[in-house]
C-alpha cells in the first residue's frame, strides 16, 4: 500500500471512482437483464416473515374438506347440499356469502331449483365465480368464459376468480377485475372486501398475512348444524374446496402450496385491511444510492480526504436503506427493493479492494518486499527489452540452513549483501533475487561473453565471510550460464552444483523430455516395421455361456534405444502430434490377419480396436478404416468392434456421428469406450448408434464393497440393455466381482482375473482351451 501510494499519490481516488463505474455498469446491467428479479423475490419474502401478523377474522371459509367428501360419500354433491348450507349460514347471520364453486352447467331440476330458491331467499345477493379458460384445439389456444347457469344468476352478483401465477409459479398479483363475456366483473376478493379497483390492474397479495389465522368451518359441521352463531355472525363466508383430492391448490410464498379459496381470502384480507403496498423502482431505488456514493466520493476529493475506506461508506448507505425498508415494511407502507442496491454496494467495495490490490501489486511485483531487490519478474522484463543478453544465475549454497540460523526476519540483510558481492562480478548489471538464495543477471552482447573470464574470480568473491546480526557465515556459490532462458540458467546452476564445479551452461536437462519425444517420434515409422511395435490380445469372457468369443488389442513398444515405452506416454503424443493414424491403421492390419488365423483354426472370433476420437474428423483415415472392414466382413461379418471414447462425439456431435455411421456401415460393430467418465445422457445413449458400452473399470473394481459403485453398474445395465447394448465390464479382477456381475445380467467381462495381455499364440490356446475358461467362471 506504501508503495503504490508513493508512486500513484491520487490512486485511491481514481481507485475510488473506477470501482464506482464498474459496480454502477454491473448493477445496471442486472436491472436491465432481470437476473436480480429472483433475488428480490427471496428477500422479500424474508422481509415479508418480519411483519407475519393474523387475519382480520371478518372473512371465513367454509371448507369442502376430506371429512366432508367422506362423510358426504358423494361428489359432486347434489346441489340441495349447498341450499341448505346457504340457509344455515343466513340463519347464523352471515354478513356476506360467496362461493368459488363452479356453477357453470346445470345439475338436475330439482336440485338447481332448490339452490335458486336458496340464492334468493336471503338478505342480499351472493356473489358466484365466473371465469375465463384457455382449452386447446386443433386450431389452437380457444378462450372460453364460464358463468353460473341463469338460474343462479337472477339473485347474484358476479364476481371473477381467475388467478395468474407469476414468473416464479407463485401467486403473488391478483387482479381487482376481469372482462367476462364481454361484461367487466370484479374479483371475489375486491367484493368480499368490498372495495373498489380498474379492471384489468393488478394489487400484490399481501404474503404476510398469515392464512393460517383466517376463520374456517367444515362444510359437514356446517350442513348438520355444528357451528355455533358466534363463529358465524357478521362474517363474510365463501365456500371453496380445500380437500388435496380436489386438487384445486396453488403455491405461494410464505405459507407452500394453499388451496385457492385460501388464496381468495388472504387477497380479499390484503384489501380490507389496506395492505395492499406499492412498489418503489429498483431503477429509483438504484439511481438513489449511486448520487449518494458519488456525492460521497466527490465530497472526499474536493476536500483532499483520502477515501481509503469504501467498506464504512458503503456500510452506512446499506444500513440507513435497509432500517428505511423495514421502517415502511412495518407500516405496510411503500416497498423499497434492496437486492440491486446491495449487490451494488457490495461490489463497489470488492472493486474498490481488487483495484487496489492490483495497484500494489503493479508497484511490487517487480521488487521483492522484503530486501527491496528487483525479483524475478523484473529480470524476466528486462530480458524482454534485451533479447540477445546472456543470462547468468549463481546458486548460493546450502542457503536453507543459513535461513534457518538467521531466520526470516534478517534474510533481506544477508539479501543485500550478497548482491553487493555479485555487483562486482556483474559489472554495470542489475543483479535480481529469483528465489530464496538464487540470483541472476544479463550480460548484454556489449559485454564479455567469456563465462571462464567472468566466473574466474567468482569464488573469491565469497573467500571473506558474510556477517548479519553479529552472526558470521562462509557461504559458497555455484553458477549457470546460457543464452536460451531464464529456466536454462537456473538448470545449468543446478548442474554445476551437482558437478561440484564454478559455472555449467549444461542446459540438458531441461531438454531431455523434449528430446525424448522428438527421438519417439522419429522411431515410429521403423517400430512399425521392425517389431518394435507388437499387439496384444487381452480376453472377453461371454458370461452366458463362459467362452472367450472375444479380445480387445493393446499396443507394445520395445525399443531398442528407448526401452520400454508406456502407451500412456506415447499415445497422447501420437495424437497430439496427428501421427496416431498410422498406428490405428496398424492396429487394424494386425487384427485382421488373426481374424484369418482363428477362422483357419475354427474359431469364430470378434476383435476390437481403439479408435482416437482425433479420427473420426480425418477423412482419409476413414475413408482407409471403412476399405479394411469391407474386406473383412466380406469374409468375418461383424468380427471387428471400434472402441471409442464416451466423449468423442461430444466434441463435434455431427460430423463425428456422420464418422461413425460411415464405420458401422461398413460392417464394424460400435462400441462406448470408458463409460461413466464422461458426461453421456440419456438422449445421448439413444442416439449413438453403437453397439456395446464398455463400464469404466473404476466402478467396477469397487463395486463389491462400495453399494454406490454396485447402484451405479447396475443402473447402467438395466438403461444399457433396454437401448439393446451389450455391455463389457472392464476391470474384473476377482472371482467375487465376476459374480456380482454375473448376478447382474453383464454380458462380457475383462480384466486379470479372465486374462492378461498376452501374445496371440498364448490366447488363441486360452480361448480354446475349454476346461481352464470353466475355472476361471
Amino acid at each position: 500500500m506504501r508503495i503504490a501510494r508513493s508512486i500513484f499519490p491520487n490512486v485511491n481516488a481514481r481507485i475510488s471512482a473506477w470501482a464506482f463505474v464498474i459496480a454502477a455498469a454491473a448493477a445496471c446491467l442486472m436491472l436491465v437483464s432481470g437476473i436480480g428479479n429472483g433475488i428480490e423475490n427471496s428477500v422479500r419474502d424474508g422481509r415479508d416473515t418480519l411483519r407475519i401478523s393474523p387475519a382480520s377474522g371478518e372473512i371465513a371459509i367454509v371448507e369442502i374438506d376430506g371429512r366432508s367428501l367422506l362423510e358426504l360419500n358423494q361428489w359432486p354433491w347434489p346441489r340441495s347440499h349447498y341450499a341448505k348450507a346457504v340457509a344455515e349460514l343466513d340463519r347464523l347471520g352471515a354478513e356476506q356469502i360467496a362461493f368459488d364453486v363452479d356453477f357453470s352447467s346445470h345439475s338436475n331440476q330439482t336440485d338447481d331449483q332448490s339452490l335458486a330458491s336458496a340464492f334468493a331467499s336471503i338478505d342480499q345477493p351472493v356473489i358466484l365465480p365466473t371465469f375465463r379458460q384457455v382449452n386447446q384445439t386443433a386450431d389452437g389456444e380457444v378462450y372460453s368464459e364460464a358463468l353460473p347457469i341463469p338460474e343462479f344468476r337472477e339473485h347474484a352478483f358476479l364476481a371473477s376468480v381467475n388467478v395468474f401465477p407469476s414468473a416464479d409459479g407463485h401467486i403473488t398479483f391478483y387482479p381487482n377485475g376481469v372482462t367476462t363475456s364481454d361484461m367487466p366483473r370484479p374479483s371475489l376478493p375486491n367484493m368480499l372486501a368490498k372495495k373498489a379497483g380498474a379492471v384489468g390492474e393488478f394489487f400484490r397479495i399481501d404474503q404476510a398475512i398469515d392464512v393460517e389465522t383466517i376463520p374456517r368451518v367444515s362444510f359437514i359441521d356446517l350442513l348438520e348444524g355444528r357451528v355455533a352463531r358466534e363463529d358465524v355472525q357478521g362474517k363474510r363466508f365463501v365456500f371453496g374446496a380445500t380437500a388435496i383430492e380436489l386438487g384445486d391448490r396453488y403455491p405461494t410464498a410464505l405459507f407452500g402450496v394453499k388451496p385457492g379459496v385460501v388464496i381468495q381470502a388472504q387477497a380479499a384480507e390484503t384489501l380490507l385491511q389496506d395492505r395492499s403496498r406499492g412498489d418503489l423502482s429498483t431503477g429509483l431505488t438504484l439511481a438513489l444510492v449511486f448520487t449518494m456514493i458519488a456525492a460521497a466520493l466527490i465530497w472526499a476529493s474536493r476536500s483532499n480526504k483520502a477515501w481509503s475506506k469504501p467498506t464504512q461508506l458503503a456500510t452506512a448507505c446499506a444500513i440507513g436503506l435497509i432500517g428505511t425498508a423495514l421502517m415502511l415494511d412495518q407500516a405496510s407502507m411503500i416497498y423499497i427493493p434492496l437486492s440491486g442496491s446491495i449487490l451494488f454496494l457490495g461490489a463497489f467495495v470488492f472493486m474498490h479492494r481488487t483495484l487496489n490490490a492490483a495497484a500494489n501489486l503493479r508497484a511490487e511485483r517487480m521488487t521483492d518486499t522484503a530486501s527491496g531487490i528487483g525479483n524475478a519478474a523484473a529480470m524476466a522484463g528486462a530480458l524482454k527489452r534485451h533479447p540477445t543478453a546472456h543470462i547468468a544465475v549463481a546458486r548460493i549454497a546450502d542457503f536453507v540452513d543459513v535461513m534457518t540460523v538467521l531466520g526470516t526476519e534478517n534474510i533481506a540483510q544477508l539479501d543485500r549483501q550478497i548482491v553487493k558481492r555479485l555487483e562486482l562480478l556483474a559489472g554495470d548489471a542489475k543483479v535480481y533475487r529469483i528465489d530464496s538464495g538464487i540470483f541472476g543477471w544479463l550480460v548484454t552482447s556489449g559485454a564479455i561473453t567469456d563465462p571462464d573470464n567472468i566466473f574466474a574470480s567468482a569464488r573469491a568473491l565469497f573467500t571473506s565471510p558474510i556477517e548479519v546480526e553479529n552472526e558470521r557465515f562462509r557461504i559458497s556459490a555455484n553458477f549457470g550460464w546460457t543464452d536460451t532462458s531464464i529456466e536454462g540458467a537456473l538448470h545449468a546452476s543446478a548442474d554445476a552444483r551437482k558437478r561440484d564445479v564454478v559455472w555449467s551452461s549444461n542446459t540438458e536437462t531441461i531438454h531431455e523430455s523434449a528430446q525424448f519425444r522428438q527421438r519417439l517420434l522419429g522411431e515410429l515409422d521403423d517400430a512399425l516395421e521392425n517389431g518394435s511395435i507388437s499387439v496384444v490380445y487381452q480376453p472377453k469372457l461371454r458370461l452366458n455361456d463362459n467362452l472367450i468369443s472375444s479380445a480387445e488389442c493393446l499396443v507394445r513398444w520395445d525399443s531398442p534405444k528407448l526401452g520400454r515405452i508406456s502407451p500412456a506416454e506415447f499415445i497422447p503424443l501420437l495424437e497430439t502430434k496427428h501421427r496416431i493414424k498410422e498406428l490405428t491403421v496398424f492396429v487394424m492390419g494386425e487384427a485382421m490377419s488373426k481374424l484369418d488365423a482363428a477362422c483357419a483354426n475354427g474359431f469364430a472370433l470378434n476383435i476390437a480396436v481403439n479408435i482416437s476420437a482425433q479420427l473420426l474428423s480425418d477423412d482419409d483415415f476413414l475413408d482407409e478404416a471403412e476399405s479394411k472392414l469391407k474386406t473383412i466382413n466380406n469374409q468375418h461379418d461383424g468380427s471387428i468392434t471400434l472402441e471409442i471414447t464416451e466423449s468423442a462425439p461430444l466434441v463435434d456431435s455431427v460430423k463425428a456421428r456422420n464418422a461413425i455411421e460411415r464405420l458401422r456401415a461398413a460392417g464394424a460393430r460400435i462400441s462406448i469406450d470408458d463409460y461413466g467418465t464422461g458426461q453421456a445422457t440419456l438422449n445421448y445413449l439413444q442416439d449413438f448408434p453403437a453397439h456395446e458400452l464398455k463400464l469404466d473399470q473404476s466402478f467396477i473394481r469397487g463395486m463389491v464393497e462400495n453399494r454406490n459403485d454396485r447402484i451405479m453398474v447396475e443402473s447402467t445395465l438395466e438403461l444399457a440393455h433396454a437401448l439393446n447394448f451389450d455391455v463389457v465390464a472392464e476391470g474384473v479382477e476377482d472371482a467375487a466381482t465376476l459374480a456380482a456381475l454375473r448376478d447382474l445380467g453383464c454380458d462380457y467381462a475383462q480384466g486379470w482375473h479372465i486374462g492378461k495381455p498376452m501374445v496371440w499364440d498364448d490366447f488363441l490356446a486360452m480361448a480354446t482351451d475349454k476346461p481352464a475358461m470353466a475355472a476361471v467362471a
